[in-house]
């Protein structure tokens, strides 16, 4: 929980999840992602789903992070996300680049795809999708990516499209991704520092649970320790 101090410095409020999200660390963690990609992509995309009943090989590369969504209640796997992260400066790619190039303009620095989102139909689904994006988020501002990007099949798209993201394709052209069984996708980007800003002119109510909203129960609060080492980067350049 925050301290006064903290809360008063931040002026935010500050919100608790009936689950809590973690980082996929030990091999029961990692078979519980995969059981949640296999039965979630099963209702679309059977055939891709029979490829993901185990861990793949990038849930244990260190450049990728999977993120598990636990219930409070009796610990059952709500859902899943997976977060690759890509440094320019070391020509680095991201896994969706096999089958479409990003332009030289959001190469530079660290660059990250949110993907193999995978959540069970319930009625909490959609509160459940909403943390575990926001903790992802809130994943590549800590580690200060650049720009995020997010490959979405249909009709997932129409949930991104809630986010106001920009589409990386003219019109919003679907690209068939070589490494999901060539399955059109659609591809959206926003840079992580400059989506708050924009939510806030817009008014998107995301402006408000995602920026002035803490969720402790989200990767060890870590919005929290973003923002602390932003502040702290900004006092040291200024000093």
């Amino acid at each position: 929980m925050l301290s006064a101090a903290e809360k008063d410095f931040l002026r935010l409020d500050e919100s608790l999840l009936p689950f809590r999200i973690i980082e996929a660390k030990t091999e029961f963690d990692l078979e519980q992602v995969a059981r949640i990609r296999s039965v979630s992509y099963g209702r679309h995309l059977p055939a891709l789903a029979e490829t993901m009943k185990t861990p793949d090989a990038n849930d244990y590369n260190p450049s990728y992070r999977s993120l598990l969504a636990l219930s409070k209640l009796d610990g059952s796997c709500l859902g899943t996300v997976r977060i690759q992260i890509a440094d320019a400066e070391h020509n680095e790619n991201l896994q969706f680049e096999q089958s479409f190039s990003i332009p030289s303009a959001l190469k530079q620095g660290k660059a990250a795809e949110i993907a193999r989102l995978a959540i069970p139909q319930d009625k909490s689904s959609l509160s459940v999708r909403i943390m575990l994006i926001k903790a992802a988020y809130w994943y590549c501002r800590f580690s200060q990516v650049s720009h995020v990007f997010l490959c979405a099949r249909r009709p997932l798209d129409r949930f991104y499209k809630g986010f106001d993201l920009r589409d990386l394709t003219p019109n919003g052209e679907f690209v068939n991704m070589a490494h999901i069984g060539d399955v059109p996708h659609r591809i959206f980007w926003f840079h992580t520092l400059e989506i708050e800003a924009h939510w806030k002119a817009i008014s998107n109510p995301m402006y408000s649970l995602y920026t002035r909203t803490l969720h402790p129960d989200l990767l060890d609060n870590v919005q929290l320790r973003a923002l602390m080492n932003e502040q702290f980067q900004r006092q040291q350049r200024c000093a």
